[in-house]
């Protein structure tokens, strides 16, 4: 599936590929080779790329995550409020581009303006709207009369004043986002060229020829001028694949020495290669969520019903091999604010499932569920079928799947006829950051269609919170108010796992399972 890319991909034996094969030797650190899914280099500007290892490896934010889930800055020497909408943030000296230019306050803010921007159509430009001056840069009709976030402002080489249309106490945590990276002056002349062979100020840089039209690798070497943390490997090539599935597939023929694994071939892992599988658990959550759309799920009691009658037990231990673990809650407590037991209604009781169902009125004719187009999600969501079939009585029941970019939609058009398995990671590793997804009003990934004033009232006293512990017991609160409406089932909250080959050693991952590229050592 992979195609060898040419030039600087040289240096790398056997196409990058290859357990022992690939050639630690070629250069001070040696390199390796990694499957990860197609969307993962897909678009490589800050504006454009999703948040993934590969673009941790390419950006370095003003803040970062680190593995106990606390925000720490990065390029930023301070990031200050007093009260929570106004910030001042101030950078570290010395920091860099690949291309040798200097980082400033104005590369942030040059950065966020084209990310912004509407004409620019970056998918990632949304993530500013909480900025003033968004609105201008995406007026419903024509074209913007400015180009300028009024709300980010740069007052000296080293610091930058943002103003935002509301207080958001986790700013902070939203600037470690990849969005929030910088840009040099020459990504200006060409964004759609930069999209592609992108300079960054990260461990990694992109070499050329960087990504190739249909290319489906690329190559990153160390940047050895980079002032944080250098990475270990002095290359290491980046291979796409469909799903986890084809990757593990890869690297079980040797043609990849690291790819992630999950459901089955997690447990696979864990018996064929015990010594070489690193897990952790992930700041996730899958559920099952209820259409508010249709009316048959108005009732409270049909959703407490179906949530009841679900074995989350029965699929973590069977299906997921142990590699997971039951939800109560919409977070695990990897996250701060996470681990609660906000779901009443998420325990197993069959029993009490038919009564709820009955006095709700029964169910009357066929029911259909839908998920995503991954096998994981169809072998569980089967299990639920049977399941809902032999506790609740409903004899008609099917199953659909879609691919990702349809089922999104569909379900925020209200097209979607019954309910839907779905995962959602956190965004950063706080309670706010999974409410605000899951059940904000605004939320692009709010797919139920719930919509609480109570729960948007806690959620604007979070964010309007002075102090950490205010923020998330403002927050875990808002996640309580929304689960006593059930809008949506937590069933698990997912476990990661990533393979490596002998050679290597020190893989880790991150909070939402990616593995940290520059912490991987070739032996």
């Amino acid at each position: 599936m992979a195609l060898c890319a040419v030039g600087a991909l040289a240096a790398v034996s056997a196409c990058g590929g290859g357990g022992t094969q690939a050639g630690g030797a070629t250069a001070d650190g040696g390199s390796y080779s990694i499957g990860v899914p197609t969307w993962y280099i897909a678009h490589l500007t800050p504006g454009r790329a999703g948040f993934s290892g590969v673009a941790d490896a390419i950006w370095t934010p003003l803040t970062q995550v680190d593995r106990s889930g606390k925000v720490v800055d990065a390029v930023a020497r301070s990031v200050r409020s007093t009260d929570q909408r106004h910030w001042t943030i101030t950078l570290k000296s010395g920091w860099k581009f690949q291309n040798g230019e200097p980082v400033t306050a104005q590369s942030f803010a040059d950065s966020w303006n084209a990310a912004a921007y509407a004409p620019n159509t970056m998918a990632n430009g949304y993530l500013f709207a909480g900025i003033e001056g968004y609105a201008a840069l995406n007026p419903p009709d024509g074209k913007p009369t400015t180009d300028k976030l009024s709300g980010v402002r740069v007052t000296g080489t080293d610091t930058l004043e943002v103003t935002l249309t509301r207080p958001l106490s986790t700013f902070p945590y939203v600037l470690a986002g990849t969005a929030f990276a910088p840009m040099p002056k020459a990504a200006f002349k060409n964004l759609a060229g930069y999209d592609r062979l992108p300079i960054g100020n990260g461990p990694y840089q992109v070499a050329a020829p960087g990504l190739a039209p249909g290319g489906q690798q690329i190559t990153l070497k160390r940047f050895d001028g980079y002032p944080g943390a250098k990475g270990h490997a002095a290359q290491i090539t980046v291979k796409t694949y469909q799903t986890d599935a084809t990757a593990f597939t890869s690297f079980r023929s040797g043609a990849v020495d690291i790819a992630t694994a999950s459901g089955n071939d997690l447990s696979t892992a864990s018996r064929t290669y015990a010594a070489q599988l690193v897990t952790s658990p992930t700041a996730a959550v899958e559920y099952l969520g209820f259409p508010l759309w249709d009316r048959r799920f108005a009732d409270l009691r049909v959703r407490q019903a179906f949530s009841l009658a679900i074995d989350r037990k029965a699929i973590v231990d069977s299906l997921l091999q142990g590699h997971a673990q039951p939800a109560a809650g919409i977070a695990p407590d990897v996250i701060a604010g996470g681990g609660g037991t906000d779901c009443a209604a998420c325990g197993y009781d069959p029993a009490r499932a038919r009564q709820l169902l009955a006095a709700a009125g029964g169910w009357h004719g066929s029911l259909t569920l839908w998920t995503k187009q991954e096998p994981e999600s169809q072998t569980v969501l089967e299990a639920i079928v049977n399941q809902l079939r032999t506790n609740l009585g409903i004899t008609s029941i099917s199953l659909k799947v879609q691919p990702t970019d349809q089922i999104y939609p569909n379900l925020l058009a209200h097209k979607t006829t019954g309910p839907f398995l779905l995962y959602m990671g956190a965004a950063y590793p706080n309670i706010y950051s999974q409410d605000d997804q899951l059940f904000g009003s605004s939320s692009g990934t709010n797919v139920t269609g719930y919509k609480s004033a109570g729960f948007d009232a806690l959620m604007d006293k979070a964010a309007a919170a002075t102090t950490t512990a205010d923020g998330l017991r403002f927050a875990r609160q808002a996640g309580r108010t929304a689960m006593a409406d059930l809008p949506l089932a937590p069933l698990y909250y997912p476990v990661s796992g990533a393979v490596h080959a002998k050679r290597l050693s020190g893989v880790r991952l991150g909070y939402l399972g990616d593995v940290d590229l520059s912490s991987v050592t070739v032996r």
